[in-house]
């Protein structure tokens, strides 16, 4: 039965497909086009560590395979004894990444699947031994620099920039077993700024920051790439020191004392001297790799150097 009811639709009017659109209908279009456009493509490859203090630490796979294990030369050297020598590798093999286990002896697992060799997809959680962890991921560029910058942020002081305490007590761990396990010298260095509190009286706590913020970048000039300076707390800092004895941190120590008295803060046209005390400590001083008492030989001695006078390196007892 036909109806009655006038149509809507002007008989005259051209099809909906040949008409022109309306300004609003061809904004709507605009915006659904935009809404269409496919994101950033995720080709880039990495592996985000999951356990320990470096927990976020980013590895870009854009090599043709990335080694993992204790062994230097590895890619990622992962000083964990639960780790072979040469434990895994992950590899693309030009349609999707593999991993590999080594022959390790306590195993890799994928999703919690002990494997000899198997593919990776994104959100992968691979695990070396029984507590080293990653998870494999597959990012954009944007979304790698993000994971990076989290991770930047995850180990440092926020203020000085140094290492935070967490991550510097995970390092020292680490680094004195490797130490024990080599017969390799390893060091401590533990420094504090005299008369800290005389300056935030004085000048104010911004411009006791502004202390904080010139000794860390003066400090930060004379330790090497393989040493971890850190803010242990308050105005008090460390450097752990790979392969040095107690006479080469003595010398490094003094370096640091000097550079700091010659590097004055300069804070809205006033300038601030500090000086710094520092106690030096060294594996061979403790005779095991024990963190705690590495810890408390080096603020033992620098102790020491305030009482003695402050602005000195003491080594000894």
């Amino acid at each position: 039965m036909k109806s009655d009811r006038p149509s809507s639709v002007d008989p005259g009017a051209p099809p909906q497909s040949l008409r022109p659109a309306s300004r609003l209908e061809q904004k709507t279009l605009n915006t659904e086009v935009f809404s269409l456009r496919p994101a950033q493509q995720r080709d880039r490859a990495v592996l985000v560590r999951m356990d320990s203090a470096q927990a976020g630490q980013v590895t870009s796979l854009d090599a043709p395979e990335v080694r993992l294990g204790r062994q230097l030369g590895n890619t990622i050297v992962i000083d964990d004894e639960g780790l072979s020598r040469v434990h895994a590798r992950v590899y693309y093999d030009g349609i999707v990444y593999r991993i590999q286990d080594l022959r390790s002896s306590n195993g890799t697992y994928v999703n919690g699947t002990r494997i000899d060799e198997a593919p990776l997809t994104d959100g992968s959680v691979l695990q070396l031994g029984p507590k080293v962890c990653f998870r494999f991921s597959l990012t954009d560029e944007n979304q790698e620099k993000i994971l990076r910058q989290l991770y930047e942020n995850s180990v440092h002081d926020p203020l000085t920039g140094a290492y935070n305490r967490l991550f510097f007590l995970e390092r020292l761990g680490a680094e004195l077993s490797y130490a024990a396990r080599h017969k390799a010298p390893a060091s401590l260095l533990m420094f504090d700024v005299d008369r800290f509190k005389a300056v935030n009286d004085t000048y104010g706590h911004p411009a006791g920051d502004a202390v904080l913020r010139q000794i860390a970048a003066t400090a930060r000039e004379l330790v090497r790439v393989e040493d971890v300076l850190a803010r242990y707390g308050g105005e008090e800092f460390v450097v752990l020191l790979r392969g040095i004895g107690l006479s080469g941190a003595g010398r490094a120590a003094e370096r640091i004392r000097a550079s700091i008295e010659k590097a004055p803060t300069l804070v809205d046209g006033q300038t601030i001297s500090t000086t710094v005390s520092i106690g030096a400590a060294s594996l061979a001083c403790i005779g095991k790799p024990d963190s705690d008492a590495l810890i408390s030989v080096a603020d033992r001695r620098l102790y020491l150097a305030k009482n003695g006078g402050r602005n000195r390196v003491v080594t000894q007892d």
